[in-house]
């Protein structure tokens, strides 16, 4: 990769890397990236990832509680705000999966969110949506401009 002297140049270069995050002693989640650039401008710092990435989520139980995968990602310095672009893929721990082209993941406020055309995979259905807001382990999640392939059971109640 080639930089020009008219932008900043990474002050650190890390090939195939996984970082572990903890509180208390306890893993909250790990990330994998093929390559991880690590910049410090006059207004800020952050890191870039290329190559692929993995961000793995862990409960307080230290069990899997959601995986998201992206090509690309910004990370702010300060580890409190990450944005996944191209490919992103996110699976919570009941197996549903959303597909999306970008994904913000606000640390502090454990919320994930995107304006991007979203598609969500579960058992039974796939919805499609213009937009979703979601806690961090892809659970508890508002699509808006919602539309998709829905099956009903059978057996659900006529007054439906």
């Amino acid at each position: 990769m080639e930089y020009s002297s008219d932008g900043p140049v990474p002050e650190r270069i890390t090939l195939d890397v996984t970082y572990t995050f903890t509180e208390g002693g306890k893993v909250k989640n790990t990330l994998y990236t093929a390559r991880a650039e690590q910049f410090q401008t006059p207004d800020s710092a952050y890191n870039l990832l290329s190559g692929g990435f993995v961000l793995t989520f862990f409960d307080a139980d230290q069990q899997f509680d959601g995986r998201l995968t992206a090509e690309n990602g910004f990370i702010r310095g300060d580890n409190s705000l990450m944005i996944a672009r191209d490919s992103v893929v996110f699976v919570n721990n009941v197996g549903e999966t959303l597909y999306t082209e970008e994904l913000i993941w606000v640390q502090d406020s454990a919320v994930v969110y995107t304006d991007k055309f979203v598609t969500i995979e579960r058992t039974d259905d796939i919805i499609y949506g213009k937009g979703m807001v979601s806690d961090q382990n892809f659970t508890n999640y508002v699509i808006r401009d919602v539309t998709g392939v829905f099956y009903l059971n059978e057996d659900q109640d006529e007054d439906l």
